[in-house]
């Protein structure tokens, strides 16, 4: 009987995670007002089949079934961390992404804190590359979502403020593979290329295909004007704290299960590079990879005060 509830519960929650899309089909999601932090919106469809996903070989060319992304180097991007939800028959499962900002802080979307009862049975998964090898233990370090702040202006749905934070309690320890991400300048404007990092789906069909080692893409920066045009003529919005990714002419994009993962600029200073987080998933159409469809991110420097004021500001978790 036990047995029978916990798929039953599966199913439902399968069920409720599907109808709450993220990324968008020709229609966009209605607006809705949820609770501030501590609740709230949607998650990417689709994520409970990545466990059966197969994923063995590097994808270096899109084709019209395969977005172009390839397999990463391993622990080339530190600062990505894995949202995984603890299910009672498949073990931790991926759903969302997040950046790594300091020892207790993880950058994420609000549509990724949805559901108050996923967030409470879901873990933080740093350091690992393939999230389905056993082998990498040693480097993963695993954390629970003792807190979490939604920007207060987020409304759900394909909306902007489309942004979270993440407190842990127990710190993660920072080595060559767990490092934090730094935070652009307040209101820095991006331009040219960011690298995408995520699990998510690499299928440009209806039918999902869900890597399990990480996977990254280089995206260029569109004019937000031009953005916001194409998007504007299919019936969506766009916001200025949004960040536009590319190309138009189709092949590459952000995809479920990519949701609150970062877009990444690397720079080089006199002593070291530097791993910026410009971006963070937002939303996009599905079937990913369409032409004429950008991919939507929230352009972290129009809330890097926002940030910085709720690390300094966040009550102390005993």
């Amino acid at each position: 009987m036990l047995s029978f509830c916990k798929c039953i519960y599966i199913i439902l929650l399968t069920i409720i995670l599907t109808l709450m899309v993220v990324l968008a089909t020709n229609v966009p999601l209605p607006a809705r007002k949820i609770p501030l932090a501590g609740t709230s919106p949607r998650v990417t469809y689709g994520f409970m089949q990545n466990r059966l996903s197969h994923d063995g070989q590097r994808q270096t060319e899109w084709s019209k079934e395969f977005l172009a992304k390839r397999e990463a180097m391993p622990h080339s991007a530190p600062y990505t961390v894995s949202i995984q939800l603890m299910t009672p028959d498949q073990g931790l499962v991926h759903y969302c992404a997040g950046t790594i900002i300091n020892e207790h802080w993880i950058l994420t979307a609000a549509h990724c804190l949805s559901s108050r009862q996923v967030v409470e049975n879901s873990v933080i998964v740093a350091g690992s590359h393939d999230i389905h090898a056993t082998e990498e233990q040693e480097h993963v370090q695993m954390r629970h979502i003792d807190y979490y702040v939604v920007h207060e202006l987020y409304l759900g749905g394909v909306n902007p403020y489309d942004i979270a934070l993440i407190y842990t309690k127990s710190p993660l320890q920072f080595n060559k593979y767990v490092e934090a991400a730094q935070l652009p300048t307040q209101n820095e404007q991006p331009e040219g290329y960011g690298t995408l990092y995520g699990w998510g789906n690499v299928s440009m069909t209806a039918v999902p295909n869900y890597p399990h080692k990480l996977q990254e893409a280089n995206m260029p920066i569109l004019d937000l004007e031009l953005c916001e045009k194409v998007l504007e003529a299919q019936g969506f919005s766009l916001h200025e704290t949004n960040l536009c990714t590319g190309p138009l002419s189709g092949g590459v994009s952000i995809c479920t299960a990519d949701s609150g993962g970062p877009l990444i600029q690397e720079c080089c200073t006199f002593f070291d590079k530097t791993y910026t987080v410009i971006g963070i998933v937002s939303w996009g159409k599905i079937p990913c990879g369409q032409k004429n469809a950008p991919s939507v991110f929230v352009r972290v420097s129009a809330f890097t005060d926002w940030i910085n004021q709720i690390i300094t500001t966040a009550t102390r978790i005993e």
